[in-house]
């Protein structure tokens, strides 16, 4: 499974300080991919919302780039 992952652009951030956010939900439902296809096609399709909860968690801050990456499983 795949999931969204929004980069933000934090050109002095600490080294431990978070600069990324991973979608997980949008309207209550769980958001994932079986392909990675279909999670770009996503993105593509919903760009400007994606940008926007950025925004709210990140106020001022750009958006480096949004990108797909397969989920971790847990042992």
């Amino acid at each position: 499974m795949y999931e969204i992952v929004i980069l933000m652009f934090l050109p002095f951030a600490e080294p431990n300080e978070n600069d990324a956010l991973t979608v997980t939900h949008r309207h209550g439902r769980v958001i994932e991919f079986r392909r990675l296809e279909a999670c770009y096609e996503h993105v593509e399709r919903n760009l400007d919302a994606l940008k926007a909860f950025a925004g709210q968690e990140f106020p001022g801050v750009p958006v480096a780039k949004i990108e797909c990456f397969q989920k971790r499983t847990s042992l």
